[in-house]
């Protein structure tokens, strides 16, 4: 065996573990966070404490998916919260 094909071997070896280990990965799944503010808390259809209140694709999400229905801020004011959660930074760091 000469230099090369132990070369090739090598790399023939390598690129069939990463092949293996692709298919063992778990499929990734999509995430879409909606963010709603400036109403009340109870202001969403799926919530059933309006009943003249119509959401039907947040009612599909939050049925399909998760609604968090307590969570805590940083800060009481809005615009400084949402740029929070949007940045990942304390409100004394992006200053808004």
């Amino acid at each position: 065996m000469n230099r090369r094909e132990a070369l090739l071997g090598t790399l023939g070896a390598f690129a069939a573990q990463g092949q293996v280990r692709r298919s063992s990965q778990p499929k990734q799944r999509n995430i879409i966070f909606i963010l709603t503010d400036d109403h009340r808390y109870d202001a969403l259809g799926f919530l059933k404490s309006q009943p003249w209140l119509k959401t039907p694709v947040l009612d599909s999400l939050a049925r399909d998916g998760v609604h968090i229905k307590n969570a805590f801020v940083t800060t009481a004011l809005c615009s400084p919260s949402r740029a929070s959660i949007l940045t990942g930074l304390y409100a004394h760091k992006h200053r808004i």
